[in-house]
């Protein structure tokens, strides 16, 4: 079968049972393919007939040659042919020899070099043809294409011009049936809204009609509306920025579900009322049984734990800025009284605990800076006179050694109990902090720049100090200074030390919880700010993976913090709850926090005068 259908495509003939039509006009059908079992039967019968092709355009099955056979398997293979259809063609110099060296390596002739005289000779001859009228140029279409742009040369493959998109013209508002001088007539009232968002009343206004257009009087407002349609072009954004849409869960770390790390304080459990001033200080014993409190009233509470009962209260001349319980004798309390720190024992001679007033009168004795405090005992009480008011205690883990710190922030004393000595540490000493550099502890001590906190390392003899822009870490017995850690900011307030002793939390006047990682960087390894106003303190859990963080917007907020035995792994933190249950009073909210030493409990002391115990609702 031939085929008549000329440059026609075949794909027009593809759902048709013919493909094209005869010089008659008679369809010519397409040939019947068979099925698998004639080529079966065909491939058995005819040995060649392996090399029949399909023709779709001549309509026939040509048998292909063993040369064409050949030539497909060496095309399909990736193999150069060297012979096409047998005919072989041998390169061959000009002295008739065959090249055994490749031919671009063969000197160029001569005459490549010379102007042709033939190809001179054919252009002349092309010449006289087009002068004669033998040839004619061909025909261009000399229609002008218009202005060209400039740019064309920075067209890309794709057609667009390489240079900035031109930004899309802010379209005016279609025309409304408001807008016709002669609208139908269902569409010739509008609605009003008057009045509020509550009491929405809806009025109807006619439109004004007019039977013909040149009854239409001037547009009033036509210089408004043209005035506010130079606005938008004029502030239509000249750069077209693409915004990424970007989920929140995708840019927050992946945090575990808060119900599998129970048990953390949810609830408000027992609420401790009876001072009348700001409690400024909380600290539970060792035992988990009692609870002391220090108040702005000028008085020092006990608690018992249990049935939040009042067991004992001592007066004072001044307000009672913090307390701590001795942690090897559990029956020792100290308190920060003006400029002394009183030590009481909480128990009688007896050993029973008994309920009562009392009242502590502080010895007078004439303090100077540059001296020593003095040890004075008075009333079963021992005090320790200081030269300015001071502010914090802190006891040693061993029970011997406490730590007071002056208000000024210049002073740093350690005290030793069973002797009754105090000494000004680090005075005439110097401390190296690297081979290039010694600064005198001294120095910064009298300096200007004020202590915050303080606070013994749990295991080793190391002292932290945290000033108001950073925090210093000193070596007691070797005297020198290990660290400086640096938050970024001027405002720091608390400090808090992990059990571990390798992970410490700064809390800053600027709402924000610092977490230092000792192992991994002298700056924050994670900082929380959750919280609006300043960061008033801030406790380790002894046992529990729980860290809390007590501020003046009267709030506390509970966290994970999980410190691996695995140094490969960083601590994981997580946030839990955010516990309200105090009321703020002059701009200060919750003044302190601390846990329970045994159960995950959290105790809050606020300036609404209340103390709050926090448990686990499970």
């Amino acid at each position: 079968m031939d085929n008549t259908i000329g440059d026609v495509p075949l794909e027009w003939y593809r759902e048709e049972e013919h493909v094209g039509y005869d010089a008659d006009g008679r369809k010519i059908f397409k040939p019947g393919k068979g099925d698998s079992i004639e080529h079966l039967l065909q491939l058995v019968d005819d040995p060649s007939y392996w090399r029949t092709v399909f023709d779709e355009k001549g309509g026939n099955e040509p048998k292909l040659s063993k040369a064409q056979v050949e030539l497909i398997q060496k095309l399909r293979g990736g193999v150069m042919p060297r012979h096409f259809f047998g005919v072989e063609q041998e390169i061959q110099d000009v002295a008739g020899q065959e090249l055994d060296k490749a031919p671009g390596q063969a000197r160029e002739p001569k005459r490549r070099f010379i102007p042709s005289k033939w190809e001179a000779k054919m252009v002349i001859r092309i010449i006289r043809s087009l002068r004669n009228g033998y040839l004619h140029k061909p025909v261009t279409n000399n229609v002008s294409q218009g202005l060209r742009l400039i740019w064309d040369s920075l067209r890309t493959p794709t057609g667009n011009i390489n240079v900035p998109q031109s930004l899309v013209i802010p379209k005016t508002r279609a025309p409304s049936h408001i807008d016709s001088y002669n609208p139908p007539v269902e569409y010739r009232t509008t609605d009003v809204f008057n009045g509020s968002s509550r009491n929405k009343q809806t009025s109807q206004v006619y439109q004004n009609v007019y039977g013909a257009l040149r009854k239409v009087p001037s547009y009033a407002p036509y210089v408004i509306d043209r005035f506010r349609r130079c606005l938008d072009l004029y502030l239509c954004p000249r750069v077209e920025k693409h915004r990424i849409s970007v989920h929140p869960s995708d840019i927050l770390p992946p945090l575990p579900n808060p119900k599998e790390l129970r048990p953390f304080p949810t609830t408000e459990m027992l609420r401790m009322t009876g001072h009348r001033g700001k409690v400024l200080s909380i600290a539970p014993d060792p035992t988990g049984n009692w609870l002391v409190s220090g108040s702005s009233d000028r008085t020092m509470r006990k608690w018992e734990i249990s049935t939040g009962r009042c067991i004992r209260v001592w007066h004072f001349t001044k307000e009672v800025k913090h307390v701590a319980w001795c942690p090897r004798l559990g029956n020792i309390i100290s308190a920060c009284v003006g400029a002394a720190v009183v030590l009481i024992d909480s128990a009688d001679d007896s050993g029973q605990y008994s309920t009562g007033q009392h009242e502590a009168q502080i010895p007078n004795m004439e303090i100077t800076e540059h001296t020593t405090p003095k040890w004075a005992e008075r009333s079963g009480m021992i005090f320790v006179l200081h030269s300015a008011d001071v502010t914090k205690v802190i006891w040693h883990h061993k029970g011997d050694y406490f730590a007071s710190m002056v208000s000024d922030g210049k002073h740093v004393m350690i005290n030793r109990l069973s002797r009754k000595s105090s000494q000004q540490i680090f005075r005439h000493q110097k401390f190296v902090e690297n081979r290039f550099s010694v600064i005198s502890l001294y120095y910064l001590l009298s300096s200007r720049i004020p202590i915050r906190s303080i606070a013994f390392h749990p295991h080793g003899p190391v002292l932290f100090i945290c000033t108001g822009s950073h925090v210093h870490l000193y070596d007691l017995q070797r005297q020198i200074l290990l660290k400086k850690l640096s938050t970024g900011t001027r405002a720091l307030s608390c400090m808090a030390i992990h059990s571990g002793g390798e992970n410490i939390i700064v809390g800053g006047e600027d709402g924000k919880v610092s977490w230092f990682d000792l192992d991994l960087s002298t700056m924050p390894y994670k900082v929380l700010g959750s919280h609006a106003s300043a960061v008033k303190d801030v406790d380790f859990h002894p046992t529990y993976p729980l860290f809390a963080s007590a501020s003046d917007d009267a709030t506390l907020h509970v966290f994970h913090g999980m410190v691996h035995a695995d140094l490969d792994r960083n601590a994981l933190i997580t946030p839990l709850r955010i516990l309200r249950s105090h009321c703020s009073q002059d701009c200060e909210g919750v003044k302190g926090c601390a846990f329970h030493p045994t159960q995950p409990w959290l105790f809050s002391a606020g300036a609404d005068g209340s103390i709050i115990l926090f448990c686990d609702d499970v």
